[in-house]
């Protein structure tokens, strides 16, 4: 029996060591949950763009090298984690994301924050867990963003 793609609501590409997803994924607009952590991708094909309802998106452990900028189109994403990649930049489109309450950059190397953090009020958690920040720009961002939850680690003192 082969699943109706109009009653799957989530589907886990874990541990596949993909370096591209199939096209036969597109034919799923119904997904609210998609985890593709732990695989090889470097982008993400156009057509994630259309998963209307999705409000979760795992894309830990990947090997993106920029963010990938379809997720900014994806109104419904409340919960994102892009942990363990290797981007150094979060673009300003980020937010479009009007829904988004918790996005994971943990040992991901990002070096700056856009202002766009500050016109995301439903942005309450930030996870940057296994990066080494200084106290200055902790301290700074605290400030600006102070409804939010930012996990830091201890900061260093290695870029001040």
């Amino acid at each position: 029996m082969i699943a109706n793609p109009d009653s799957v609501f989530a589907i886990s590409f874990e541990r596949l060591k993909l370096d591209s997803l199939p096209q036969a994924l597109s034919k799923f607009k119904s997904i609210q949950k998609l985890d593709l952590s732990k695989n090889k991708l470097t982008h993400l094909p156009d057509f994630i763009k259309d998963f209307e309802n999705l409000t979760e998106l795992n894309l830990d452990k990947n090997k993106f090298v920029n963010f990938p900028l379809q997720i900014c189109s994806m109104k419904s994403l409340e919960k994102l984690i892009v942990s363990r990649n290797e981007f150094i930049k979060i673009p300003e489109c980020i937010q479009y994301l009007t829904e988004l309450n918790y996005l994971d950059l943990s040992d991901t190397p990002v070096g700056s924050f856009p202002e766009a953090f500050v016109l995301m009020p439903k942005l309450t958690t930030l996870s940057l867990h296994g990066l080494a920040y200084p106290p200055s720009f902790q301290s700074r961002w605290k400030e600006r963003l102070p409804w939010m939850r930012i996990e830091f680690d201890a900061p260093c003192h290695c870029m001040e």
